[in-house]
């Protein structure tokens, strides 16, 4: 037996390198990170959870920047729990649990607590008051956050997150009712010291080698050195697999690659629905058996089963999306099968939109959100983003929206082409406040959202709706929604009655 060791350990160090591999993560897989999930207050979900200690489950909270809920553990099953079918990745535990009655509208940390431990899901879980009738989701692809690195290797950042923050800014104006994103989240190597255009410098691409996968995901999810990720976003971010989501291992070993998104980032494969439109997700590069012959279609395997199978679930909806990354690699038998109208994806950085299949499909796609290896041909590819609306099974969209006019300028130089301002600070010390919204983008939106943190009071509102009010602490915070048309400028103020 002593002879395998030396393998063992070999084997061992690269499962922990490159987050792939037998070495079993414990905590919350659903709702987490790449799946968050959307539920009604009074309404129930699924919750999928590796408890890997012999301790029973205490309690489940909600827990949001003003609110917490004590979430209601219907029932509990043990045993194990498949979320990819490729992988095998299961989990021991599957929660069914409900968001109390009266939880304001917000965008929760899921925190189960086992004994003295806590496992926190974080900007996990969207509660709503209703399903909108006419609602808005946000397309954007391909960060390759850290594709470039500023800093030390050890203790910098990914340079794609200045961009990326302000677009955070924008979308959190806007207030979508959930974002979806067609992959590349990251990048396969890492260049340090990159030149102006972002060439050169060193180039990292082995496990061993820092930023490791687990902090290139960490960047994308969390933000780093004050740039804000996708967890400083108020909707619910839907992210899925791009050919560069991957880190320190060879690009054909698709159960390598494939097993690391499970461990770093949770499912590949899954379907959402929201109201009567369901929203399809799926990996078109990573990894399924099917995807192994890259010219096959990506739906005639296992992914294509798992999706059908939620369709059946959920019923046929008024409007099926589909989301994946490449554009070249469309199941137009699958979409003609199932009815799908609207493909998004990304791959290529340059807006662009097309029909397909005989339903007819739309296939669309952004821009690059915030890649810094496109600077010498920014002004067609970098910093785009889509709005959706839909309602009633139909359909619009806007044009590619540029997050700043020179996405390539220092970051101290970037001003969003939405602005919000305060004229006082918005930290719970005022009684009164003026906010400012600049919308300089060539498209009016509707439902638009902004937050006052007051000192705790009764307030009124002019120049938007108050939408909700969370009363916490010492607080007040009031939820206002507008309307805001295409170059305007709106003023809101907010006064105490009391």
């Amino acid at each position: 037996m002593s002879r395998y060791k030396p393998y063992f350990f070999v084997f061992t160090l690269i499962c922990s390198l490159t987050g792939y591999g037998p070495l079993k993560a414990d905590g919350i897989r659903y709702p987490w990170r790449a799946a968050p999930v959307i539920v009604l207050q009074g309404g129930q979900f699924d919750i999928l959870f590796d408890n890997e200690e012999p301790v029973a489950i205490d309690s489940i909270r909600l827990e949001g920047p003003y609110y917490q809920a004590r979430v209601a553990v219907d029932h509990i099953d043990k045993g194990n729990h498949l979320f990819d079918s490729y992988t095998k990745a299961s989990v021991n535990t599957r929660i069914r649990a409900g968001v109390p009655r009266g939880t304001p509208e917000d965008l929760y940390d899921l925190v189960i607590f086992t004994g003295p431990k806590s496992h926190r899901s974080v900007r996990s879980v969207k509660v709503i008051l209703e399903y909108k009738k006419q609602h808005r989701f946000i397309h954007i692809s391909d960060p390759h956050v850290s594709r470039q690195w500023v800093g030390s290797q050890e203790n910098g950042y990914a340079k794609e997150l200045e961009l990326f923050d302000k677009f955070v800014d924008i979308a959190n104006i806007i207030a979508p009712d959930f974002i979806i994103m067609t992959g590349d989240l990251i990048h396969d190597y890492t260049r340090l010291s990159a030149d102006s255009l972002g060439w050169g410098g060193i180039l990292h691409t082995r496990p061993d080698q820092k930023p490791s996968a687990e902090e290139k995901f960490r960047n994308y999810f969390e933000g780093a050195k004050g740039f804000k990720g996708v967890s400083g976003l108020i909707s619910p971010t839907f992210s899925i697999p791009g050919n560069h989501d991957f880190y320190g291992m060879d690009a054909g070993d698709f159960a390598a690659k494939s097993g690391q998104w499970n461990r770093l980032c949770g499912k590949r494969t899954f379907g959402m629905s929201y109201g009567d439109t369901r929203v399809l997700f799926l990996d078109d590069y990573l990894g399924d058996p099917v995807i192994d012959v890259p010219d096959r279609a990506p739906l005639s395997g296992l992914q294509g089963d798992v999706l059908r199978r939620f369709m059946e679930t959920e019923g046929p909806g008024k409007i099926t999306i589909l989301a994946q990354h490449r554009p070249d690699r469309i199941d137009t038998a699958f979409c003609n099968r199932h009815g799908i109208r609207l493909v998004l994806n990304g791959h290529n950085h340059k807006p662009f939109r097309e029909l397909v299949g005989k339903v007819p499909t739309l296939s669309i796609r952004p821009g690059s959100i915030s890649r810094s290896g496109s600077v010498s041909e920014w002004e067609k590819v970098l910093g785009f983003f889509r709005v959706f609306t839909v309602e009633d099974g139909n359909y619009t969209f806007t044009e590619a929206l540029r997050i700043v006019n020179n996405p390539v300028a220092d970051y101290a130089s970037l001003e969003p082409n939405m602005l919000l301002t305060f004229q006082a600070p918005n930290d719970g010390s005022q009684s009164r406040n003026v906010a400012r919204l600049d919308n300089r983008f060539p498209s009016a939106f509707k439902d638009c959202g902004a937050r006052f943190v007051m000192k705790k009071g009764k307030y009124t509102v002019e120049g938007a709706q108050i939408k909700q009010v969370i009363a916490s602490g010492d607080y007040s915070v009031v939820d206002v929604k507008f309307d805001i048309g295409a170059g305007e400028v709106r003023q809101i103020s907010i006064r105490s009655v009391n």
